[in-house]
């Protein structure tokens, strides 16, 4: 299904609501070959101001790349809901944990992989309270005993979430995934993750309210010759072996049809748990609008490959050529492009958009002058390659040692890189300003941002709106498994 922004939003949480009941049987008709046309997830909007759903984490059975797999995913399908707001909405998530039984042990028990069918919830890059109900990591939802089916406080398999989206939001495309630590690079690299759209004042520009959209959710789903992902040693790779595929919303190279002059946008998503990637968009003319949900101050005309790293999202306004013709969409990833877009048809001459897009309080420049404290930070890792842990100034994760950063002050981050792994910063509630570093443009803002290989980056924060305790950490899902986490305690 094409979802088209014409349709009302009622329309819309029908169409949903029949996706969803359809589940992974509904996308295995649909992608059970590779190159097929793009499909898109079922969508789920808001109305009256709230939108109340139900999200099941569970086992799905689907065809993937011709393959049949049994995954842990939102649903049974490969890839979650789109959940579609606006700002100023209220998000009620009833969480269920449908996985089979099995010891979970604690959240803070160790920074090593455990609890495999113990789970939680996270909405990525979201400007929300990090206490309960709402974005609250240190949830631990486990599987019914098989002798107590009935949750109790102790063992919860079932949590209501409840989400407060401020009305000056920024507009822009987010994602919710699986945050139980020991086990979020398993969750998500199975297929636990999904779309979340903030709309705002951005998409009532008519150039940009008329393009039709596009969901690509980039996904490393790492399965068994047995069509199943059970162990941390699968997402390993091996020295000398392949890169494995990478898919988008569950497919390998779909297509996207586009009509010559056509003009779409695209809400590219780095859902992986691992892919270092660069979009190539060769021969399409396309404008930049936000990134990690951000708006630009103003649309910017695309020029080269644009690096997006686990956690990353891009939102494009992406322009057919005149004349009909294939274009491949790199990944710059060694396995070949993530997408082909197909131009075919009748023309559909439409408008690219160029200009100023709508400010949000929150996104206000942050001047040297403001800066109240500084902080500097490394990542590294000690032990050998086969126990090895990721450490944060020198130590791993640990609940009981959180930073205290009081509400309202204003720092600047310099976090040195010490390994020869590439780490993607990203940090939970409040976003960011770059000053230097990071393959991006000083001065844009971001929730998640590369740190090179024996490199830096220093960015500017305010600590706005919200006390409670929260975590930054390494995107590379592993490495914070593994230790490379910190907790915050804004008092």
């Amino acid at each position: 299904m094409i979802v088209n922004k014409t349709l009302d939003r009622r329309t819309l949480l029908k169409g949903a609501g029949a996706l969803a009941l359809m589940g992974g049987v509904g996308f295995s008709a649909r992608a059970r070959e590779a190159g097929g046309l793009l499909w898109q997830p079922g969508e789920a909007s808001s109305v009256g101001n709230v939108l109340d759903t139900v999200v099941n984490a569970q086992y799905g059975s689907f065809d993937l790349a011709g393959q049949k797999v049994s995954l842990r995913g939102y649903d049974g399908g490969p890839v979650g809901r789109t959940l579609r707001l606006r700002a100023g909405d209220t998000l009620r998530l009833r969480l269920k944990n449908e996985f089979p039984w099995e010891p979970s042990g604690a959240i803070c028990g160790g920074n090593v992989p455990h609890a495999l069918n113990t789970t939680n919830m996270h909405l990525h890059g979201v400007h929300v309270s990090p206490n309960q109900p709402s974005d609250y990591i240190l949830l631990a939802l486990a599987p019914k005993t098989p002798l107590s089916p009935v949750p109790t406080q102790e063992a919860m398999s079932d949590y209501q979430y409840v989400y407060k989206i401020g009305a000056d939001h920024p507009p822009g495309t987010y994602f919710y995934h699986a945050h139980y630590h020991g086990s979020v690079a398993l969750q998500v690299s199975s297929g636990m993750a999904g779309c979340l759209i903030i709309e705002g004042e951005m998409d009532r520009i008519p150039e940009i309210a008329a393009a039709a959209e596009r969901v690509l959710m980039v996904q490393s789903q790492c399965v068994g010759p047995d069509g199943t992902c059970e162990s941390y040693e699968q997402l390993e790779l091996v020295p000398g072996a392949p890169p494995r595929p990478t898919y988008v919303n569950g497919q390998l190279v779909p297509k996207i049809a586009m009509r010559p002059g056509e003009v779409q946008r695209w809400r590219v998503i780095n859902g992986t748990h691992d892919r270092l990637l660069w979009l190539g968009l060769d021969g399409l003319k396309t404008m930049l609008l936000c990134c990690d949900g951000n708006p630009l101050p103003k649309a910017e005309e695309v020029t080269g490959p644009l690096r997006f790293v686990p956690g990353n999202r891009l939102d494009l306004l992406v322009k057919a050529p005149s004349q009909p013709g294939t274009y491949a969409i790199a990944s710059g990833d060694g396995t070949g492009p993530l997408v082909t877009v197909v131009v075919d048809g009748q023309p559909k001459p439409m408008a690219l958009f160029s200009g100023a897009l709508p400010s949000s309080p929150l996104l206000r420049p942050i001047s040297a002058a403001e800066i109240q404290y500084g902080r500097r930070l490394t990542f590294g890792m000690t032990g050998a390659p086969a126990h090895t842990t990721y450490t944060i100034n020198g130590v791993p994760f640990s609940c009981e040692t959180p930073w205290e950063i009081p509400l309202g002050r204003v720092e600047e981050w310099e976090i040195t890189n010490q390994t020869n792994d590439s780490h993607p910063f990203h940090i939970h509630v409040n976003p960011f300003q770059m000053v230097s570093g990071g393959n991006v443009p000083a001065g844009r803002w971001l929730d998640t941002v590369e740190v090179p290989p024996t490199g830096k980056v220093t960015f500017r924060t305010r600590f706005d709106q919200f006390t409670g305790l929260f975590v930054f950490h390494c995107h590379t899902l592993v490495h914070e498994d593994m230790g490379m986490m910190q907790a915050i305690k804004v008092v």
